[in-house]
């Protein structure tokens, strides 16, 4: 009797053992099966600014309708203060990811890509919420700041961010991408030597009360909702400025030290480090010497007041690291670094180009002043893989056009 008990016991065992060993046969062939589906070509698109939007929408609705896979809301209330010039637009491409991957409900400009810049940002220029959303969490297009105003649209104890970069270049990338569109700029447009005829008779192009002048001047204070157009002062005068925007920004990333900058924000925003992989975005094809010494002290001299306040958040920041603690920096950003280069060998096709050899969705708006790169995806990617390279290398006014559709079901107003 034992015997038989034993036989039927382990006929029972041996059954289960099969079927478990069957059914994960069969679920192996389904996912080589939906892999091979998945498999597209490179002149497939996923979605095309430039055909009037159509494939955003498809994306959107698909994303809409829970075919992608999105993550439930999540507790991450961003403000970025997206400064001109300075890497922002690779910050406001990771925490579009962040956004889209948590489903975070995205503050809008009611019109176009920006906050009404250059006026001082207002609530009133912030589209409605959409339906079923109980606040904003993410804001992070261009706009001129404001703090009472950007809180009244925001969730208390919202993080604040932004980011600088020396003085020195952000006002030359200014200078020559804006070089058609702010006033004290364009009666240079075709002189050979434009930077220093401007830094040479600044009096004769600058109009501090011509709001489109805003760049013109200490560009990254103009961000920041100061006075930039007011003359050198003592340092002390703006010490109480500085200590206001300190009390406002939990982070102030650097981009010289961009890589150290991303892995502060990771801690404080609670992302994990694949969601900090990016690409350079917006970059302008550069030409040309370095900057002569004479020139270099001249920007300096025009920008006295951003050169006050990147010395001063430089400082904030190498503090903040100390505190992160060096040796965790290095470990981390050994990974960083290793994964970033495993992202680019699995997504891109090489180095950045230019807009004649991309493709329409990818190309990054040119300003006809400078000529901005971009990025060639690899081809013979799954789905998969093209959707989380196509995301990286995206251009800002693309996502924003595609975040919007996605969110509101409709195509931004112009």
């Amino acid at each position: 009797m034992n015997c038989f008990c034993l036989s039927v016991a382990i006929w029972r065992h041996r059954s289960l053992l099969l079927g478990a060993i069957f059914l994960l046969l069969l679920l192996l062939l389904r996912q080589l099966t939906k892999q091979e589906i998945l498999r597209i070509t490179p002149a497939e698109e996923l979605l095309s600014l430039h055909r009037k939007n159509a494939s955003t929408r498809s994306l959107a609705v698909q994303q809409l309708q829970g075919k992608t896979g999105v993550e439930e809301p999540g507790s991450l209330n961003v403000v970025f203060l997206k400064t001109h010039k300075t890497g922002g637009s690779t910050v406001q491409n990771i925490l579009f990811r962040a956004g889209e991957r948590r489903n975070l409900t995205v503050a809008f400009p009611l019109y176009s890509y920006q906050f009404a810049y250059p006026e001082a940002f207002s609530r009133t220029f912030v589209e409605d919420l959409p339906t079923g959303a109980a606040h904003f969490n993410l804001l992070c297009s261009h706009m001129r700041l404001a703090v009472g105003e950007v809180q009244a649209v925001m969730p208390p104890r919202s993080t604040f961010l932004t980011i600088l970069r020396h003085p020195v270049q952000t006002f030359e990338s200014v200078f020559h991408y804006y070089r058609n569109v702010v006033p004290a700029f364009q009666a240079l447009a075709n002189h050979s030597r434009p930077l220093l005829a401007f830094l040479d008779a600044s009096a004769r192009y600058y109009d501090a009360r011509d709001a489109g002048n805003g760049l013109a001047k200490n560009p990254m204070a103009f961000d920041l909702g100061l006075n930039a157009s007011q003359e050198e002062a003592p340092s002390g005068r703006w010490l109480e400025e500085l200590e206001r925007l300190n009390r406002t920004f939990q982070l102030v990333m650097i981009a010289e030290h961009f890589d150290e900058s991303l892995l502060l924000a990771r801690e404080l925003l609670g992302l994990d480090m694949e969601e900090l992989v990016y690409v350079r975005l917006n970059v302008r094809h550069k030409e040309g010497e370095p900057l002569p010494k004479a020139l270099v002290q001249k920007i300096q001299a025009w920008n006295w007041l951003d050169v006050q306040i990147y010395r001063f958040f430089q400082g904030v920041f190498w503090h903040k690291v100390e505190r992160y603690g060096y040796m965790r920096m290095k470990r981390e950003l050994d990974a960083f670094h290793a994964l970033l280069r495993e992202t680019g060998a699995r997504c891109l096709s090489g180095e950045p180009v230019g807009p004649e050899r991309m493709a329409d969705e990818l190309r990054p708006w040119q300003p006809g002043s400078v000529t901005i790169l971009g990025y060639s995806l690899k081809q013979n990617l799954t789905y998969a893989q093209y959707s989380g390279c196509f995301r990286i290398v995206l251009p800002e006014l693309q996502y924003h056009a595609y975040l919007y559709y996605r969110q509101y079901g409709r195509d931004m107003r112009p």
